[in-house]
């Protein structure tokens, strides 16, 4: 080999482990990008995490004061004894909302009991806000409507509609329109009892069905239109003897989807499950409600829940 040919081959080896060093540094430099990218992300998703925590642990102390507007299960059932309530809020606060209020009697004993279930405009956080509102509308309501039974439900609705609206949906100019749904029960045991829907559903169980009752189909609160007037909501009369319990829901039940079809539950499937549910369990006591969820469940399946989601069973036989 000739020493031109010589110093051909060392020139082209050194260019080859110029090269060879060349790569070697960009993968280096690649690696060690890769890593601080992977450290920012790891940075990045350790305080998303931490975030989530917290909101979730601030969502569930909120769930507890969201809960604490509500009647506890033994208040409840010293009213209505073998009640059944199933609230599931969407995400873990929500806008769907019960209540209750003893009324004094005469004598000073307790007399007429008013409960509520409503639903309110949107769910999760701002939806339970609207929870609180709704409440402090219904309390004011009952102690504005005095004892009259004959037509306190719908006074009732009449006052928390007007309230409502002049809390948050006064001006015209606001992005806000902000109601809720809700049926008042105004329970007396010893004498005759009232209610009044507002575009709620309730199913009324009799000895061998159910029948829905009547529903005003106008909402509580939601701003008015120029020339539009109030909504007026009807005091019906409730005879016991005539229902073995009473069926409340939201309709976050109507509205879940599932089946074969993927198709919202609505009435008629509803009313079909709640046959099915008392036939199984016996038409001489109120539907079994925890048999009735499981219904709904497995009708749901695989699909998310895609709203608050209330259902109470109130005994009357």
């Amino acid at each position: 080999m000739t020493d031109e040919a010589t110093k051909d081959e060392l020139l082209a080896l050194k260019k080859e482990v110029s090269k060879l060093r060349l790569e070697a540094n960009l993968r280096k430099s690649l690696a060690t990008q890769l890593e601080k990218q992977k450290q920012v992300a790891d940075r990045a998703k350790a305080e998303l995490e931490e975030k989530h925590k917290n909101l979730i642990s601030s969502l569930n102390y909120a769930s507890h004061i969201q809960k604490s507007i509500m009647p506890s299960a033994p208040v409840l059932d010293a009213v209505f004894p073998g009640a059944f309530i199933h609230w599931v809020p969407q995400h873990i606060v929500g806008g769907d909302a019960y209540f209750m209020r003893r009324q004094p009697g005469d004598d000073g004993a307790d007399g007429a009991t008013v409960f509520c279930v409503y639903d309110c405009t949107g769910h999760g956080v701002p939806g339970a806000f609207m929870t609180l509102l709704g409440e402090r509308a219904l309390d004011l309501g009952v102690t504005a409507s005095g004892d009259v039974a004959s037509g306190r439900a719908g006074n009732i609705l009449a006052f928390a509609d007007r309230f409502i609206r002049r809390q948050v949906n006064t001006s015209s100019g606001t992005e806000s329109n902000d109601g809720m749904d809700c049926f008042v029960f105004d329970f007396d045991a010893g004498g005759l009892s009232h209610y009044a829907s507002a575009n709620f559903t309730v199913f009324g169980q009799t000895g061998d069905g159910f029948v829905e009752l009547d529903a005003d189909p106008d909402s509580v609160g939601y701003r008015l239109d120029v020339g539009d007037s109030a909504p007026s909501f009807t005091t019906h009369a409730l005879d016991h003897s005539a229902y073995t319990a009473l069926v409340i829901i939201s309709d976050g039940f109507l509205d879940q989807k599932g089946g074969p079809k993927g198709l919202s539950l609505g009435r008629r499937r509803f009313a079909s499950m709640l046959e099915s549910v008392a036939a199984n369990h016996g038409w001489d006591k109120p539907v079994d409600g925890a048999a009735v969820v499981a219904a709904v469940t497995d009708y749901q399946g695989e699909n998310e829940q895609r709203d608050d989601m209330t259902l109470v069973v109130i005994p009357l036989a």
